[in-house]
């Protein structure tokens, strides 16, 4: 057999290298067929006489708005001066037109995360997402590149874990969100709709916390349970757009801007000062 040269065999080790890294940076996934609902907005309509009445119901421990419109001009008037509906969490409100004839499925209903009027009541958290005994590197933090440059995620932590690492609750508060049923994941922004995530809401500040790229089937906690700080929620994954396994941790406020939602800037997170952090330190309790 004949011996192979020191340069073929550096440029052999370099092609495999290079192809692991393609491996971990290229995905193989297609774009799942479908979107996986957060919640389910109940809905209940009913015509009678000349009468129209639309119940809507609020299905999480949170509050939340509710937007309504119509392609009948005359109709869509009068949404637009209720619209939109604040409900508060697992409230619900009948809304009655009358003389517009049976309007059932008509009626277009547009939901948004939280209240925008309502004040947050914390700058702090006491604790990270993982449990005490464990440290991990912050991968990405705030205001950076590539991913944390605008509203959604301008203020979140990545931190890099490994699929099967427990995550903990860094707040007390309701679990607004649990999706578990994706497994693949891409770097393109096609992918940002397709990630296992949970969602607490903290009735004290008014704050969410998310916690995202969950593994398949990783959540731990079913919607509308109440979590502590602390208690394991999910288990981290490698889901949605993104190229490494990590955990996605964003604190979240209610806006009136299209997404609902905007990333909230901490003043400190654990023991540490947000804006003393520095990209891959480590991190712990």
């Amino acid at each position: 057999m004949r011996n192979l040269s020191p340069k073929k065999i550096v440029l052999s080790i370099v092609a495999i290298v290079i192809l692991f890294m393609l491996s971990k940076k290229f995905s193989f996934h297609t774009i799942p067929k479908e979107k996986i609902q957060s919640i389910k907005i109940g809905v209940e309509e009913t015509f009678e006489g000349d009468e129209y009445r639309l119940m809507i119901q609020n299905p999480v421990n949170c509050p939340n708005r509710f937007f309504l419109s119509s392609q009948d001009e005359e109709v869509n008037e009068l949404l637009s001066g209720i619209s939109p509906v604040r409900l508060k969490g697992k409230a619900d409100t009948t809304i009655v037109i009358k003389g517009k004839g049976d309007l059932s499925e008509q009626i277009k209903i547009k939901f948004k995360w939280g209240d925008p009027n309502l004040p947050i009541r914390a700058t702090t958290l006491e604790k990270l997402p993982f449990p005490e005994d464990r440290r991990f590197r912050l991968l990405q933090g705030n205001n950076s590149y590539p991913t944390h440059n605008h509203a959604m995620s301008r203020y979140a932590f990545d931190f890099t874990m490994k699929t099967g690492d427990t995550i903990t609750s860094s707040q007390n508060g309701f679990v607004v969100t649990s999706i578990e049923g994706y497994d693949g994941w891409g770097y393109s922004d096609e992918w940002k709709s397709y990630v296992n995530q949970v969602i607490v809401y903290d009735t004290a500040s008014n704050l969410f916390t998310m916690y995202g790229h969950l593994k398949q089937n990783g959540s731990l906690v079913e919607l509308g349970q109440y979590v502590t700080v602390g208690e394991p929620i999910a288990i981290s994954g490698k889901t949605g757009q993104t190229s490494e396994e990590h955990l996605h941790f964003n604190v979240l406020q209610a806006d009136n801007g299209k997404s609902g939602l905007k990333s909230y800037p901490l003043d400190s997170i654990g023991q540490y000062k947000v804006k003393a952090l520095k990209r891959y330190q480590w991190m712990k309790h």
